[in-house]
């Protein structure tokens, strides 16, 4: 538990040194070394956190449903973090998300109780995959709601544009190669889903295909509409929510029924 709790002190610290910079329109100066290192400090510690590898046998090992979230948790805040040590100008507004979504992830697994979960051994790469393509589906529906956030805040002249704050077209830029990026992730998943799971007929595991394909077809739905006819605005953030939907209720809601 004291390495959960350290691991959301470090994530808060990350979020407070960040908040200032969102409040003021990101034209305050983000103190981007601090920011690196206690979010470092909290990955770290949220992978501690973690009792899976306590529990590793031959067949796999075993978790609780919350666990295996707060785990999703942790690959989003180390996919969020990899662009601030890049130096990306359009993250600053997804690391809060990012970090508070891992801390609401930490609570809930170190504090409810929830139904135990079998990850078996020989569909480990399958599993890890999955929860990367999750992850970067995650981003880019942060992504968009980035563009929307920045678009109406300018649009109200709320903030006004300047070196700190992205341009919009930069954040859509970034949005449509991460989107791509989970898209191709997701295709991939699907691949090896259907090639690791021999026992794929069973009901659970149908559900599991059949909205993962929804969201796939969704996401590409989108991607096609951008390449082919420009969409953008409104229509990009309903897809990529829906799309999102569609892939958490394929990834948790045969778990919870």
């Amino acid at each position: 538990m004291s390495y959960a709790i350290f691991s959301m002190l470090c994530y808060c610290v990350s979020i407070l040194l960040i908040a200032p910079s969102l409040a003021q329109g990101q034209t305050a100066q983000i103190n981007k070394t601090w920011v690196l290192l206690t979010a470092l400090a909290g990955i770290a510690l949220h992978y501690l956190s973690l009792h899976y590898w306590e529990d590793v046998t031959p067949d796999g090992t075993t978790m609780t449903l919350l666990e295996v979230s707060s785990l999703l948790s942790l690959f989003i805040a180390i996919l969020a973090t990899i662009p601030l040590c890049l130096k990306v100008r359009t993250i600053s507004f997804l690391l809060p998300i990012a970090y508070g979504f891992a801390i609401i992830n930490l609570i809930m697994a170190e504090f409810i109780p929830s139904k135990m979960v079998q990850l078996h051994q020989h569909i480990f790469a399958h599993i890890v995959l999955s929860m990367v393509a999750y992850s970067v589906c995650f981003i880019a529906m942060l992504y968009s709601i980035q563009i929307a956030w920045l678009d109406n805040n300018l649009k109200q002249k709320k903030i006004m544009p300047s070196p700190a704050v992205p341009p919009l077209m930069l954040v859509e830029r970034h949005f449509f190669r991460v989107l791509l990026s989970g898209e191709i992730l997701l295709t991939i998943t699907l691949i090896s889903g259907a090639f690791y799971l021999a026992d794929s007929f069973e009901p659970s595991n149908i559900h599991k295909a059949l909205f993962s394909l929804f969201a796939w077809i969704v996401f590409g739905v989108l991607l096609l509409g951008h390449w082919k006819w420009h969409w953008r605005g409104k229509r990009m953030i309903i897809f990529t929510i829906s799309g999102m939907i569609l892939l958490t209720v394929a990834y948790f809601g045969s778990k919870i029924i």
